[in-house]
């Protein structure tokens, strides 16, 4: 992920890539994943993301409170 830029990171981030991107370990992602704060998506198989849009305003939400 460090070649990406905010500027070309793709709309579905894999897991470790959004904890990455929301500086939160994978368990804390898990957590926000399970209280229903984030959305997983189902990316075929086993593999599974989060949209970058919805960890923008994850991200929104937390700096206004």
């Amino acid at each position: 992920m460090s070649t990406n830029t905010p500027g070309n990171l793709p709309a579905v981030l894999r897991i470790k890539y959004a904890a990455d991107y929301l500086a939160v370990s994978r368990a804390h992602l898990y957590q926000l994943i399970n209280r229903g704060e984030l959305a997983r998506i189902r990316l075929g198989g086993r593999a599974a993301g989060i949209r970058r849009s919805d960890l923008d305003a994850w991200l929104s939400a937390q700096a206004a409170q």
